[in-house]
């Protein structure tokens, strides 16, 4: 389970939203929370640091309704040439198991949402990352958001490949699984691999229910699924159908280049999902 949470905001209209979702995590564990803020600095853009005060009130501002939640808060300022690098060495230097960010990308309303921020962050930490899904709630021209998160952990959706990355994820699953009303447990079956390994979905099953009663025995209760098509939509696909709360996948996957990239599927995954992601790296990745 996660004890301190380091989130990440900049000065957009979505923060709000982001903030509003925050107080969910005490149900995975958090009490604790270090609101962060990183002025980038060359090309021009350095001057913002020269107004800390107003950063600090601002961030304070935001702070308040998180302590209302019962939340130990704290507000880190920084500044930096490279913003995502400086947020997964703040995550570091406050000795947060857990890194939350949202992404609303310019282009949020034509449905483009992981921005460069938010990727590199999930690229280069060593520590899960919640990804926040943040609506446009008002017309295109205002630039209004809102949160898409709900109250509490009901619905969790774990997707495996059952790789040693599917592995960390399913750690976490079992983690958060007695917190949840239900984990729902999913593996997607390419149609090329359904083609060359007729024998794969009873395999694939077999798996699924063993991850069940790991999960089972932490507490936690569980539903199994396959689908076949491409991961990241049957994953989206799945999630919605259900109402997943949160999704939980493995930052690479079977067959994906073993350094620390996001993975094709868990990037995907969150450029669709139109939900909260957790994408989770191996033990140490990145270290």
């Amino acid at each position: 389970m996660f004890h301190t949470a380091l989130m990440a905001l900049d000065h957009s209209a979505a923060q709000g939203p982001l903030i509003d979702c925050l107080s969910d995590l005490r149900d995975i564990g958090v009490g604790r929370v270090i609101l962060t803020h990183v002025v980038q600095t060359g090309y021009g853009q350095g001057a913002g640091f020269g107004n800390r005060d107003i950063l600090k009130d601002w961030l304070a501002s935001r702070a308040a309704p998180l302590r209302e939640a019962g939340l130990e808060v704290g507000i880190d300022i920084r500044a930096s040439g490279e913003i995502a690098r400086e947020i997964v060495i703040a995550a570091a230097d406050h000795g947060a198991d857990l890194i939350v960010i949202g992404s609303r990308g310019q282009n949020m309303v034509l449905g483009l949402f992981l921005g460069s921020t938010a990727r590199d962050v999930i690229r280069l930490s060593p520590l899960p990352v919640r990804l926040e899904w943040i609506e446009p709630a008002g017309a295109e021209a205002d630039g209004t958001c809102a949160r898409t998160c709900h109250a509490g952990l009901r619905r969790l959706l774990l997707a495996t490949d059952f790789s040693p990355q599917g592995h960390a994820a399913e750690a976490m699953a079992a983690q958060l699984g007695p917190h949840a009303a239900v984990v729902e447990l999913l593996h997607v079956i390419s149609a090329d691999e359904a083609a060359r390994y007729p024998r794969w979905p009873s395999m694939a099953r077999a798996a699924l229910e063993a991850i069940a009663q790991e999960i089972g025995v932490a507490g936690g209760k569980t539903e199994t699924h396959l689908a076949t098509g491409k991961p990241s939509e049957q994953i989206a696909k799945a999630a919605t159908a259900r109402d997943a709360d949160l999704i939980v996948v493995g930052k690479h996957g079977q067959g994906w280049v073993e350094s620390r990239i996001i993975g094709s599927t868990a990037a995907n995954l969150c450029e669709i999902a139109r939900r909260p992601v957790l994408v989770v790296p191996l033990p140490d990745s990145g270290r």
